[in-house]
């Protein structure tokens, strides 16, 4: 599992990785917001990232048939463009996804590393992203947001107390115990490091620990990239963890659930 995501981190003095190193480690380690998890039952939440065309068209298409709905985080200045790696979503499937109920949080406006910005500038950076986002759907408030590149700093993590309902990393793990509001576990879910049997042991843990597991992807495609899974790894998830009668929520949805604010 990597938390550079995307990119490589790029060339750097070695005092100056050190520096952010020890930046993105004490923000990960250090919780400034809590809530204590208390389920009746599991909890199960799939997210994506960016997000790729095929996540909207593959992806939102077999959660819906399973009579379930994900978290999608979107870089409000990447919509419509196209990468190496896939194609994002225009301003419209943003819409549909809202509107057949799945969640839109927030990604960043520009997708940078938030611990490469001021403290100003991630804020006025999330301020674009969340003003893109009220434009194409009036009256939504209280978004959760996901790290770019899953990267935090201390400083930036502070702000979002303020500036986001919750968090959520790319650092694997369940939700137990307290959680951290600006910093929510989660796993990838993708191929080429995850089998429908590694994804069982998971849940099972889940299930043992009456927690809280959250999974994130990108693209949804027979062949995925190195950041998505398949239409195949993704359905398997999802009826296993039916199977295991644990509840299927949306980011959103399982903070009301905890009773998160």
């Amino acid at each position: 599992m990597t938390e550079i995501g995307l990119d490589a981190v790029p060339p750097a003095s070695e005092a100056n990785i050190n520096r952010f190193s020890f930046n993105h480690t004490i923000a990960r380690r250090l919780p400034f917001r809590t809530v204590p998890i208390r389920l009746d039952r599991p909890i199960l939440s799939i997210s994506f990232d960016d997000f790729p065309v095929s996540a909207y068209e593959l992806g939102a298409t077999l959660l819906e048939e399973r009579g379930v709905r994900g978290t999608y985080y979107a870089c409000t200045g990447q919509l419509g463009s196209t990468t190496d790696l896939w194609t994002v979503v225009p301003p419209d499937a943003v819409v549909d996804l809202h509107q057949r109920g799945h969640e839109i949080g927030l990604h960043s406006h520009g997708h940078a590393k938030v611990h490469d910005l001021s403290p100003a500038a991630f804020r006025a950076d999330l301020a674009a992203n969340r003003a893109a986002l009220r434009r194409l759907l009036p009256g939504t408030s209280h978004e959760t947001f996901a790290y770019p590149y899953g990267y935090s700093g201390i400083r930036q993590k502070l702000l979002l107390g303020k500036l986001a309902r919750a968090s959520r990393s790319v650092q694997p793990g369940i939700n137990t115990g307290k959680l951290d509001l600006d910093f929510i576990k989660a796993t990838e879910l993708i191929d080429c490091a995850q089998s429908a049997a590694s994804i069982g042991h998971l849940l099972d843990q889940a299930c043992s620990q009456n927690g809280w597991l959250v999974f994130l992807s990108h693209d949804v495609a027979d062949s995925p990239t190195r950041y998505g899974c398949s239409p195949a790894l993704l359905a398997a998830t999802i009826e296993q963890a039916q199977k295991r009668d644990m509840a299927i929520l949306t980011i959103a949805q399982a903070l009301d659930e905890i009773g998160a604010p």
